[in-house]
């Protein structure tokens, strides 16, 4: 079984992928019409802020086979580094304090409520979650969250981690010229990464092995990161590659 998902930001501040590509549920509209055209489902992680400030592109989105999670109301409201260095050093995560999550999840969750959806699952922004992350969660009755990345088995109770398996787009692949003036995260001259078509390989080598041993795929590709990357075409063939494996949502899951 595949399961797909991506995140969906509001605006960030200096994001360089936004600033070449624009709105984020744009790109998450061309990526849902190749999933469409592949039999595919999926789950898009969306901040709560996208609902509120641009509700017709999300009831675009709902007119394909995906559901729609939380992912904070608007990445942490775009901390800066000091404050991100202050909240690792005090709280061991970025997303800070009990009190701001608790506020955050909360008006995430509102922000649902207020569009017409139930907010089932959820991903935090950059994984930056902990153990306060999940109680608080669970208080606000999310059934699923997939923020762990690795080998790492679907686990829980009243709340199910459905972690990521596969290698992720944005911390695998490596593009852009080398040059000096292009020090984005994914340029080719960053160590530690990849080519994207070397990434496709290691996808497909990954499924093909969880398929053989029975264990379900968890994939995160970020729409924005498949339009920056190369105007979807990688993406295209990925669709294509999954199209003969069956696909299921986040909400759907189910421990063995």
């Amino acid at each position: 079984m595949i399961y797909l998902t991506g995140d969906v930001h509001s605006r960030i501040k200096e994001n360089w992928e936004q600033k070449i590509s624009g709105n984020e549920l744009d790109a998450a509209k061309r990526y849902l019409e190749i999933l469409k055209r592949n039999k595919l489902s999926s789950t898009l992680f969306i901040n709560g802020k996208c609902l509120d400030e641009s509700p017709e592109k999300v009831k675009e989105l709902l007119k394909y086979d995906v559901e729609i999670g939380g992912h904070t109301y608007d990445n942490f409201g775009n901390f800066g580094i000091i404050k991100s260095y202050i909240n690792r050093k005090l709280f061991g995560c970025v997303y800070g304090s009990k009190r701001f999550q608790k506020k955050d999840i909360k008006k995430t969750k509102k922000a649902f409520e207020n569009f017409g959806l139930e907010m089932k699952s959820w991903r935090t922004h950059a994984f930056n979650s902990n153990r306060t992350t999940f109680r608080i969660l669970k208080e606000n009755n999310i059934k699923y969250v997939s923020d762990l990345i690795g080998d790492i088995k679907p686990h829980g109770e009243k709340i199910i981690h459905v972690p990521i398996n596969i290698p992720v787009d944005v911390v695998t692949i490596a593009y852009g010229e080398t040059k000096p003036e292009n020090r984005n995260p994914f340029a080719s001259c960053t160590k530690g990464r990849i080519k994207a078509e070397e990434w496709f390989e290691i996808i497909k080598k990954r499924i093909v092995d969880n398929e053989k041993n029975k264990i379900d795929s968890v994939l995160l590709i970020h729409p924005i990161t498949m339009k920056v990357l190369d105007d979807f075409e990688l993406f295209e063939k990925i669709a294509k590659f999954l199209f003969k494996y069956k696909s299921g949502k986040i909400e759907e899951f189910k421990l063995n």
